[in-house]
């Protein structure tokens, strides 16, 4: 259980860890603009400007205090602002984050002060001198500095939310910007009898249960390296690179994982709605075209039969039965050990319009602790 309970820490330790290195380069870029503009001047009025140590001390305040605001924004902030509205949430960010930015740059003054002086930090001379620099102007600019860093990322943090881990970047670099081909897995996913239950719970609650469903996926499908490419209704389509789809076979441990989450929380859904949600799968792979499209709104869209074969899939499940169905084409290349999973065959389908058979095969229930034990630990 392990595995899919430390998925979601771990991309937001990692976003972290960004932050932290591109709020220290601002942070040292700024010490660069203001020994360059004015640092000079204003800190030579005290008889004590060094401008290596007023770096060093600048820059490694910066990554102090960016280590330990990151935390406060990835770790506490928000969750606690992801049920306000976007501006909400973008404001009381940039603004908690700037405030704590701006004391940890005072203190780095004082410090440097300390340093450059020779008195403790605490000591009359260092909080006077301190004070007097920052009246200069010191401070309205840091907090300007601060506010506009705190702005910007927050923005991005939920742009890249908007798209899904890593394709920001690609975005940026303009990976996707001609169309191009790649060898990708998809898993189609959605709610058993999902038009019942909507009648069952009426719009609104039943859109908060789909709220609640696809959080509670988004621990497994990030510990096992998958891309949400959409969310269609009460479906879910996730993607992975070839590769990376099966290394540990990733794409089969999503999906256990992803029923271990809904088992986990079923007392809740209870609790909320009198019902705990059930989804079948569907999963294929093969080429793909990818690429940006649209103008005021831009995409990243995925076209080619893959897609249709796999959503089809996902369809049959119900016909057969089953709650997972996957393409003889992927179970080949997945290199599943023979004891851990039974591997049955379920039938040989002629989909509309494509001339060659496609073999459908499933895993059997299995017992829930043999599934923890041998995919989510």
């Amino acid at each position: 259980m392990r595995f899919y309970g430390e998925g979601l820490k771990r991309r937001r330790i990692s976003i972290v860890l960004w932050i932290t290195v591109f709020w220290t380069a601002a942070a040292a870029l700024d010490a660069l603009n203001t020994h360059a503009i004015s640092g000079t001047a204003l800190l030579a009025r005290t008889g004590a400007y060094n401008f290596p140590l007023f770096f060093t001390v600048n820059t490694l305040t910066a990554a102090a205090s960016s280590l330990l605001s990151g935390s406060l924004l990835m770790f506490v902030l928000r969750d606690q602002v992801r049920s306000r509205s976007f501006g909400f949430a973008i404001m009381i960010n940039s603004f908690l984050i700037a405030l704590l930015n701006v004391f940890f740059s005072a203190v780095g003054l004082a410090v440097y002060l300390s340093y450059q002086l020779g008195v403790p930090c605490w000591s009359e001379t260092v909080e006077l001198t301190t004070v007097e620099l920052l009246r200069t102007g010191l401070l309205a600019k840091n907090i300007i500095f601060w506010t506009l860093v705190s702005f910007a990322t927050t923005v991005m943090l939920h742009v890249n939310d908007k798209y899904g881990p890593g394709v920001l970047g690609k975005f940026l670099i303009g990976r996707y910007h001609k169309p191009r081909q790649e060898e990708r897995i998809f898993m189609f996913a959605d709610i058993r009898s999902s038009t019942v239950m909507a009648e069952r719970l009426g719009h609104i609650r039943f859109f908060n249960l789909l709220n609640d469903f696809f959080n509670d996926l988004t621990n497994p499908i990030i510990a096992a390296r998958g891309e949400i490419y959409q969310y269609v209704g009460d479906e879910i389509v996730i993607s992975w690179p070839m590769p990376v789809g099966l290394e540990q076979a990733n794409c089969i441990r999503c999906f256990y994982g992803m029923q271990a989450a809904i088992r986990r929380q079923a007392p809740r859904y209870l609790d909320r709605y009198g019902i705990v949600p059930e989804f079948k799968a569907g999963l294929h792979c093969g080429e793909v075209t990818v690429g940006e499209i649209g103008v005021i709104k831009k995409d990243l869209v995925f076209s080619g039969d893959v897609l249709s074969t796999t959503s089809r899939l996902q369809n049959l499940c119900n016909e057969y039965g089953v709650k997972i169905l996957l393409s003889k084409y992927l179970l080949d290349k997945l290199n599943i050990p023979p004891n851990d999973l039974t591997i049955q065959r379920v039938d040989l389908l002629e989909l509309k319009g494509k001339q060659q058979k496609i073999e459908l095969y499933t895993f059997p229930e299995e017992d829930p602790k043999t599934l923890n034990r041998l995919w989510v630990q």
